[in-house]
């Protein structure tokens, strides 16, 4: 028994330290990366506008594909395949100290699953920056305007002031234009990046139409900033309102988690009844649906209006 609870706390050390490791390197790497292209001097193999070729394939190769490159994370399908083993290794390996092949099977799948949700969450948080950030970045481009730029070099002059991530996306754009894509496409295209972006897809709608029938671009670019304002205000408010019950449904979809696996360590035959035994996996799958159940009426009652 000595030996089982030794062998555990050396298996979850080192997968602390692993985890703390990859989180310390991948906050150094991006905090490298966004300096070298602050000051022009990210070199990129095989020239820009090869790198734009690859951005787009990832992006339009699948809906995973898609998910990778709007979160941010500068992860290929091979790293998150190679992640999500690891944690799901991981998961066995710990579940297999604690003396059950189920419960480690359990957790391999959480541990893969959990890699999933670290990257939609990275999605979700790095669209909400850009739809925040996006009226800062249309005020540089109307004053850029104002001061007789053209469109490409407005949006190519915000994406040296703005901050990161909606620098990123306008670069993006400010380069695809410069390799010869029509300003309508390029538009188009970051539209279809950044999904959920009120303030983006208003911008991009007003410029596809201005286009077509003309109109004045820097009033419409005044509106939409003051409209992304009002709503940034009555979103936070919102927040703040739901904030208590936010952090209630949280901890509450926590708790079953928590309980299932203080209760598998403290007996090893916990998870074996349900994984192995009939009426255990219908009492699982039965709590389980419950389970999913709550979270999705509580996180229903809880989310913001769009």
């Amino acid at each position: 028994m000595t030996g089982q609870i030794t062998t555990l706390v050396f298996v979850t050390v080192a997968c602390a330290v692993a985890s703390a490791s990859l989180i310390v390197s991948s906050r150094r790497m991006r905090a490298r990366l966004r300096l070298r292209k602050r000051l022009g001097q990210l070199a990129i193999q095989g020239g820009e506008e090869a790198n734009l070729e690859r951005k787009n394939a990832l992006d339009e190769s699948s809906e995973l594909g898609r998910v990778l490159a709007q979160s941010g994370l500068d992860w290929d399908l091979p790293t998150f395949l190679g992640r999500a083993a690891m944690a799901a290794g991981g998961g066995l390996a710990l579940g297999l100290v604690m003396g059950s092949a189920p419960m480690g099977a359990v957790l391999s799948l959480f541990g893969a699953v959990g890699v999933w949700l670290f990257i939609r969450h990275a999605r979700s948080r790095r669209l909400n920056q850009c739809n925040e950030q996006m009226p800062q970045a249309l005020e540089i481009m109307s004053l850029a305007l104002r001061a007789g730029h053209a469109l490409p070099s407005a949006i190519a002059l915000a994406a040296e002031e703005a901050p990161s991530p909606i620098a990123d996306e306008l670069r993006r754009a400010a380069d695809e234009q410069a390799l010869g894509r029509p300003v309508e496409q390029v538009l188009e295209a970051m539209g279809k990046r950044l999904p959920g972006c009120d303030s983006v897809n208003t911008f991009v709608v007003a410029v596809l139409v201005l286009q077509e029938t003309g109109g004045n671009l820097i009033s419409v670019i005044d509106r939409i900033v003051d409209n992304a304002r009002s709503a940034a205000s009555y979103r936070g408010r919102l927040n703040a309102l739901t904030s208590e019950g936010r952090t209630s449904a949280k901890l509450l979809a926590a708790l079953p988690v928590g309980f299932a696996l203080l209760a598998g360590s403290a007996d090893t035959g916990y998870a074996d009844f349900f994984l192995s035994d009939s009426t255990g996996r219908a009492l699982g799958v039965f709590a389980l649906l419950w389970w999913l159940t709550g979270i999705l009426f509580t996180r229903r009652l809880v989310k913001a209006a769009s």
